[in-house]
């Protein structure tokens, strides 16, 4: 245990600058420890997403760039997704950042006990690394749409039993994404 409190700090400067909203998004973050892995679910605004070759022939310097996994539902889609579900999995003893993972990301409402009021929505994961950051910044999920309310999310790693999570979504302005900064 003594490793994992060494990288906290680390992990959650990362998360500070990774994931900085301005003062007015309605962003969440929460984690869980189950096994040697760190789990940390957010709720963001929106993202975007670029190949790898529209990084490059573009000179795109921020986003999300996509490494690999489903396609990406992009923030103007017919859709309308309103947030972006990412889950970054972290080594607990290492502190080293998961970049070869299968994960299952599903969510669904809750009623204001928080029970299941609907069925799961399975998410198309995408793998993704900020653009600039490299593997340190891998995550896995993508944009969806989620009303303001209390929902439940699912996670699955590597086909594992399901991690549980319980998050409140706002329809307060939510910021993409800033550009992650080298450290």
């Amino acid at each position: 245990m003594r490793a994992y409190r060494d990288w906290s700090p680390v992990v959650a400067l990362m998360f500070a600058v990774a994931f900085a909203p301005s003062a007015h998004a309605a962003s969440v973050t929460v984690s869980r420890n189950v096994g040697a892995e760190h789990v940390q679910l957010h709720l963001l605004g929106a993202q975007p997403f670029f190949s790898q070759e529209d990084v490059a022939a573009k000179h795109i310097t921020e986003g999300m760039e996509i490494e690999g996994g489903a396609a990406p539902v992009m923030p103007d889609a017919a859709s309308h997704p309103n947030h972006s579900l990412i889950v970054q999995l972290l080594n607990r003893h290492t502190g080293k950042v998961m970049t070869r993972a299968r994960v299952v990301i599903k969510f669904g409402p809750n009623d204001d006990k928080g029970r299941p009021a609907g069925a799961l929505v399975e998410v198309p994961v995408v793998v993704t690394q900020a653009i600039g950051k490299g593997p340190s910044s891998t995550s896995y999920g993508n944009n969806v749409t989620m009303p303001a309310g209390h929902y439940r999310v699912l996670v699955t790693i590597n086909n594992d039993v399901p991690i549980h999570f319980n998050i409140t979504a706002s329809d307060d302005p939510s910021m993409p994404m800033e550009h992650m900064k080298k450290m």
